[in-house]
């Protein structure tokens, strides 16, 4: 199966075809987004976007863990993660479409 990436170069060009902002602006905005959320998820606020899901922050405690290579031991350090939970109107549209996924290879 193809996969295909969406980068913030097609989100721009995207914005730019719908609302006809230069390029530029167009990036500008898209990074403006991304900007916005990134210091919201930082600030320990979850951000939700309606009809596609949520992303929030949780804390991952330190725990030891083993390399699968050598099957050494190591300390993995307490860190914070970000998740993702996919908003019920995307999960429905994406199962309804899922033969057009499958043929997109």
């Amino acid at each position: 199966m193809k996969k295909n990436t969406i980068t913030r170069e097609h989100l721009a060009r995207a914005i730019k075809r719908e609302t006809g902002l230069p390029i530029n602006r167009s990036l500008e905005l898209v990074d403006q987004v991304f900007t916005s959320m990134s210091s919201s998820l930082v600030d320990g606020e979850d951000v939700k976007i309606r009809l596609f899901g949520s992303f929030s922050t949780k804390r991952k405690n330190a725990r030891v863990g083993r390399n699968p290579k050598n099957l050494k031991e190591a300390l993995i350090p307490e860190r914070t993660v970000v998740k993702f939970k996919v908003a019920p109107t995307l999960k429905k549209r994406i199962n309804t479409n899922i033969h057009l996924i499958n043929n997109a290879s």
